[in-house]
């Protein structure tokens, strides 16, 4: 079982929104979100300063070549400047979830993880803090990210346990990085943006096992998606 998220331009909403119908994937979330790369590497991700559509599904491993395939031929993802797709491997979902994509957990549980390449690095900080954790990333080396708005909760709770102020609007960041560059980029930002500064942020990284839209040259989706072993 896959997390699968899509980062592209706001004006393919519908054709996401189509693939996603088409490729009958019930359970998906559609958010609003803002590139956070500078102009000089707009062309490598796609993630300049203008506003993003970024999908969330729950797919079966099974599911994930048609999808690349599927977002490849309508939104060219192979092709620089044009978006990214990658997928997080989940340790458990719902029976509900598992059903609705035909899977079996039993057999989904066993599958083997291809080799990991890239980290998703996910912060949290208090609205207004993504330029600094964005100015923090680029140092590290990263190449861009997606901004998305959000809102905590427990902030009372939380403000009495740490004796710090905790407002509840927050700036989420995503950024996919190269695994190597995981511990660099992450402490950059933590040093920068962390819970002892006025962002009051936290950081942590998921492991992405499969990205497309990534590769300074185009490849083929079956090399991107690696064949999963069944025990």
């Amino acid at each position: 079982m896959k997390a699968l998220f899509l980062i592209a331009e706001y004006k393919y909403a519908r054709d996401v929104q189509g693939i996603f119908e088409k490729e009958n994937i019930p359970c998906r979330f559609l958010l609003h979100g803002h590139g956070a790369a500078d102009s000089e590497i707009l062309d490598y991700l796609g993630l300049g300063d203008n506003k993003k559509i970024t999908a969330v599904s729950f797919v079966a491993d099974s599911a994930v070549i048609g999808l690349y395939k599927a977002f490849n031929s309508r939104l060219s993802l192979t092709e620089a400047g044009r978006g990214i797709a990658f997928t997080v491997p989940l340790s458990g979902a719902s029976g509900t979830a598992f059903a609705l994509n035909g899977t079996n957990a039993e057999t989904e549980g066993k599958t083997e993880m291809a080799e990991i390449k890239h980290e998703l690095i996910v912060t949290i900080v208090n609205r207004g803090g993504f330029e600094t954790v964005k100015n923090a990333a680029k140092a590290a080396g990263a190449r861009g990210g997606t901004l998305l708005h959000g809102l905590g909760l427990g902030g009372e709770e939380a403000a009495k346990f740490l004796g710090i102020s905790i407002q509840p609007e927050k700036d989420i960041i995503l950024i996919v990085v190269n695994r190597s560059d995981r511990e660099t980029v992450m402490q950059n930002i933590l040093n920068e943006a962390g819970i002892l500064t006025e962002n009051r942020g936290i950081c942590f990284s998921l492991p992405v096992d499969s990205a497309l839209g990534l590769a300074e040259k185009p490849l083929e989706i079956e090399d991107i998606v690696k064949p999963t072993a069944q025990g």
